[in-house]
């Protein structure tokens, strides 16, 4: 009897201290499991570096930045109006690309401010929109045009590759004629076949320069200069007047 009195003891005794604790307080179910206090120091250190983040201001967006976000915000708009098109999402779209449209204006007045008080930025005068400036500005583009082709016939010929039976030959040749008279250049005809041309009766026979150059179309015309022996394709194929006189004086380096 004794020693089973000690174990009952013993038992009543372990169930005492545990009562206090989880048993005692089983209500809190898990929330015993609290975690350790955070020291005072470590406290106060997290809160100045709080305040230091909410103190330190974010460096300004640059106008690149600006932009690319307001692009971003509209297509995001416009996509999601596209795919949802709800009202709201429409009138989102709407009222952003209206704000675009506002800011146009506003950056068209002011270049157009700009324009009206400083002469050196107006484009219109060296390039007239009006229907009077821009015949007066054709006819000096064309005189230069003329002058320039003109002084160049001392420093340039014409090499006119054809054949008898290329009938865009035959159509060109008389186009090369009128060049050669309008401008002064010299011009030799020559047959890659034997054939010939009424504009050019003393066309000469070709001596391997068609296939050295690698010419692969008829008629096609080069401007030479004897001295340097440069050569300048000038047409490859039916070409008018017009696009001869430009293509020269864009390719021998004149701009119009």
């Amino acid at each position: 009897m004794k020693g089973f009195k000690g174990l009952l003891m013993l038992i009543y005794l372990t169930q005492s201290c545990y009562g206090d604790s989880f048993f005692g307080e089983h209500a809190r179910g898990w929330h015993w499991y609290e975690p350790f206090p955070i020291l005072e120091d470590q406290l106060e250190q997290k809160e100045e570096e709080q305040k230091k983040e909410e103190i330190t201001p974010l460096p300004p967006k640059t106008p690149s930045e600006l932009i690319k976000a307001y692009r971003e915000e509209l297509e995001s708009r416009l996509h999601k109006a596209w795919v949802y098109p709800t009202p709201q999402n429409v009138k989102a779209y709407q009222v952003m690309q209206k704000d675009l449209t506002d800011r146009s204006k506003i950056f068209s007045t002011v270049w157009m401010q700009n324009v009206f008080q400083h002469p050196e930025l107006d484009h219109t005068l060296k390039s007239p929109v009006n229907q009077q400036g821009r015949h007066l500005q054709i006819d000096l583009e064309k005189d230069r045009t003329n002058k320039t082709i003109q002084s160049l016939s001392e420093e340039f010929g014409l090499f006119f590759f054809f054949s008898g039976d290329c009938p865009y030959c035959h159509q060109f040749a008389p186009i090369v004629k009128r060049f050669s008279e309008n401008y002064g250049w010299e011009v030799m005809a020559i047959s890659v076949d034997g054939g010939s041309l009424t504009e050019f009766p003393n066309a000469q026979h070709d001596n391997g320069l068609f296939q050295a150059w690698g010419i692969k179309v008829l008629p096609s015309l080069f401007a030479v200069n004897p001295k340097t022996k440069e050569a300048i394709p000038i047409a490859y194929g039916l070409t008018s007047l017009d696009e001869m006189e430009n293509r020269i004086m864009t390719l021998i380096g004149v701009k119009s």
